[in-house]
């Protein structure tokens, strides 16, 4: 739904400060919103890492991404106001700040819901940590992560990843093993050290293997990446993708920590004629005034 004060679209900061409060009510739990720096590490890894984000050809979408950029600061402010503070680190993603916090929380045995439309968190999965999908609420648990997702562990669920490749983030696959065979390559190997020893073991003993595996396997050249080995950009695949054993964060930024004013949010909202808020303005802002910090719900945005 287009918003508009004047001439400016102000319909993601109603968005997410509404989409916040659904869950601050509905999980009971206390929010923060974390932020993308640019991952400088994984462009020094891979300098083509997401090399055409950003370049959408449908106008619609560069209008929506120009839009939302624009209120991007209005949505910390805004959100900030309720006592909802802003993680930010200039070097890292958002997905980098999610692993280091689940770490961190699960070691304190902390309940911790990941709300989210990057299912790369998934990986984040445990018996602690649950995945929400942003839009329409669906969880996944620990007990439903192999059912989602294909894959039996958050480990084999990384390594048949860095298999297939991923092709939002223009990172190439090792060649020939796909979004099919790459969930049945873990469940028969069980892990990708193991799939490469038998294949070999299969291989010195004559015994028949399929083509692309014994291509994998054997250190062939990756049909996209010809000066590496197959089995070397798989390895580089899974230094950029796994959350859990990248860089820790550093330069952390927290914005608006401990800041709720209701009387600011109230200015708020009549700056930005967010009619359907003041309407009900108590009822509003109820949720973030009486939650309970029992967990920690991560939400990612651009």
């Amino acid at each position: 739904m287009k918003l508009t004060v004047g001439d400016r679209e102000v319909q993601s900061i109603f968005g997410s400060i509404k989409s916040v409060r659904r869950y601050v009510r509905e999980l009971n739990a206390r929010p923060m919103m974390l932020w993308d720096g640019k991952a400088k590490w994984r462009y020094d890894l891979y300098p083509d890492y997401k090399a055409k984000r950003g370049k959408e050809p449908d106008p619609r979408v560069q209008h929506m991404r120009k839009c939302f950029r624009e209120c991007r600061e209005d949505i910390k402010r805004g959100l900030g106001l309720l006592g909802v503070p802003s993680l930010f680190a200039a070097d890292f993603e958002a997905d980098d700040l999610a692993g280091y916090l689940v770490k961190t929380y699960s070691k304190q045995g902390k309940r911790v819901f990941m709300i989210t439309g990057d299912h790369d968190w998934k990986q984040l999965v445990n018996e602690h940590t649950t995945w929400v999908n942003h839009k329409d609420g669906r969880m996944v648990h620990e007990c439903t992560f192999a059912e989602d997702t294909g894959y039996l562990t958050p480990v084999a669920f990384v390594q048949g990843k860095a298999l297939v490749g991923d092709k939002s983030d223009e990172i190439p696959g090792v060649g020939r093993i796909g979004e099919k065979s790459a969930p049945e390559v873990l469940a028969q190997y069980g892990d990708v050290k193991t799939f490469i020893t038998r294949i070999r073991d299969d291989v010195e003993n004559k015994r028949k293997v399929p083509k692309a595996y014994r291509d994998f396997a054997m250190g062939e050249p990756s049909p996209k990446e010809p000066h590496l080995t197959r089995i070397q950009a798989f390895q580089r695949n899974v230094k950029l993708m796994n959350l859990l054993s990248g860089p820790e964060p550093t330069g952390v930024q927290v914005l608006h920590r401990n800041a709720m004013d209701l009387d600011g949010f109230r200015e708020f909202c009549r700056e930005l004629n967010f009619q359907s808020i003041l309407s009900d303005f108590d009822a509003f802002v109820e949720p973030f005034v009486d939650n309970i910090p029992t967990a920690s719900p991560l939400r990612k945005s651009a």
